[in-house]
């Protein structure tokens, strides 16, 4: 079943235990993006519930609603929502298990797979809560402190500070009005992208030290076994791959990150002109041109020949 937009409001007016759900390994758009609707969702009584199977990411709890994300789904939620999810399976939920189909999917990626009753896609946006500033006001939701917070955290962080291709004037118009709102910008910055933990700085240590190159391609790689050499408690790259993008003269980074059973995650960043989001649905991923991942079975060596042959193989006919 397509819902229209008005049915669509309808179904959210009358909603009382709405779900809220985003990706695991959620970046700063994914807890913006989860947060903002739910803060919105309560502000006019509804009991909202953000759920994150990965919980929140340490950089984000500075969020006002960040202590109430669950890492499960409540059992009969009456209305289920996805924010920046490609497809369902990035939000690590099973579909069997669901008490009800997805109902509402609110997304950025070029990839996404359409996968709800109502789909709100929309690729030329920088972030998906540039995508939500609008979005909630249609649906009769408020933008309160709490809300312009976390949509410009979205914003912020999926921009790299407003430094990705991706930003366009309506990106920048959005980032002025959540200014104008009250958005804290300084403090969200700064929390979101400048401060680093000592555990963090170790962990790209490690990926810096394995740094490799071959013509335009830079990889790094992290181990499990570097992940527990230098304590570091998430799964993912700790934004290394941001890093690497500085490079000179490299048109592809990639990085690999080993996680148990046999799983490897993988992050492309490339220059314009360079679409790795076909290399990431090759691999079962997804993601924009020139910011894309994958999760791939297979040992950490084997991955990393595979994958790095298919992106120089991208490259060398980028070049021809």
């Amino acid at each position: 079943m397509t819902l229209s937009m008005i049915e669509l409001k309808g179904k959210l007016d009358s909603a009382q235990r709405p779900a809220i759900v985003s990706h695991v390994r959620p970046d700063g758009d994914a807890v913006g993006s989860l947060l903002a609707v739910s803060e919105a969702l309560r502000s006019v009584g509804k009991e909202a519930t953000p759920v994150l199977v990965s919980g929140v990411p340490r950089a984000f709890t500075f969020l006002e609603g960040a202590a109430s994300v669950q890492t499960r789904l409540p059992e009969d939620p009456d209305l289920l929502i996805a924010v920046d999810c490609s497809d369902f399976e990035r939000t690590g939920l099973t579909l069997e298990r669901l008490s009800r189909p997805i109902d509402v999917n609110i997304d950025h990626h070029p990839t996404n797979e359409q996968f709800a009753a109502y789909n709100l896609v929309d690729p030329r946006a920088a972030a998906t809560t540039e995508i939500l500033y609008a979005w909630l006001p249609e649906m009769g939701l408020p933008l309160g402190d709490s809300v312009v917070a976390s949509l410009m955290t979205g914003l912020v962080t999926d921009t790299i500070g407003f430094r990705t291709s991706s930003v366009t004037p309506a990106s920048l118009r959005v980032a002025a009005d959540l200014l104008e709102l009250g958005a804290p910008l300084q403090d969200i910055y700064e929390r979101a992208l400048s401060r680093m933990s000592f555990v963090a700085a170790s962990y790209w240590g490690a990926g810096l030290s394995q740094l490799e190159r071959q013509d335009s391609v830079v990889w790094a790689t992290l181990s499990l076994a570097d992940r527990r050499r230098v304590g570091y408690p998430g799964s993912d790259d700790a934004d290394l791959v941001n890093v690497l993008t500085t490079i000179e003269d490299a048109t592809v980074v990639v990085v690999f990150v080993e996680q148990p059973k046999q799983q490897v995650k993988i992050s492309w960043r490339s220059k314009p002109g360079i679409d790795v989001s076909h290399l990431a649905t090759q691999f079962g991923g997804g993601g924009h041109a020139a910011a894309a991942g994958a999760m791939i079975d297979g040992g950490l060596d084997d991955v990393r020949q595979r994958v790095l042959e298919a992106t120089r193989k991208l490259t060398q006919q980028m070049d021809g």
